[in-house]
């Protein structure tokens, strides 16, 4: 049961009725994390515009940003991330079998250097705290600073996303099935 009441539309205060416009704007309705986010208007805003970057305009690939927002919000057992982004990853050229090893928490074979990259930096700042210099510089080689940094841009985004959805138990959309996996690693 999420631990927060969605706020009517026709109940928003002026400061939540803009951030709710910009939130549906760019997202096309206010949902998830959202809906949490707008108790505190201020932040709901902050919190749009990092995410609108980290997910719309970075200057990684979709299909990789995909990839670093599932192995996120697997690694934090967010389940609206999962069922959300793991979708996504597909549609953006992921394959299956990778989404399914994520899912499963095996380590996926990647066909492309450039998923591993991302799949071997995310896990390294996840699980280490830090990443491996080779990992790095083979992040810098293939995605440049600014791709390294719009890398740990979304994977900081979407960690605060998923923890959000974890502590206010925010529930998957209706009609969706929640994956088989536990909170946490």
């Amino acid at each position: 049961m999420a631990r927060y009441d969605i706020i009517d539309p026709g109940d928003y205060s002026g400061e939540q009725q803009a951030a709710a416009e910009v939130i549906a704007g760019s997202r096309g309705s206010v949902r998830g994390p959202f809906q949490v986010f707008l108790h505190n208007p201020a932040l709901a805003a902050i919190v749009e515009k990092y995410g609108a970057y980290a997910r719309f305009n970075n200057s990684l690939p979709d299909r990789l940003n995909e990839l670093a927002v599932c192995i996120c919000g697997r690694y934090w057992g967010a389940h609206v991330e999962w069922v959300a982004h793991s979708r996504l990853a597909l549609e953006a050229g992921i394959a299956q079998e990778t989404i399914d090893a994520l899912h499963d928490r095996r380590t996926p074979e990647f066909a492309n250097p450039d998923e591993q990259a991302v799949y071997d930096f995310c896990t390294g700042v996840l699980e280490h705290k830090q990443v491996d210099d080779a990992v790095y510089g083979r992040c810098l080689e293939l995605f440049d600073e600014a791709g390294v940094i719009d890398l740990m841009a979304t994977l900081t985004h979407y960690t605060m996303v998923s923890l959000t959805l974890n502590a206010f138990q925010v529930p998957v959309p209706e009609g969706t099935q929640v994956p088989p996996f536990g909170p946490g690693r």
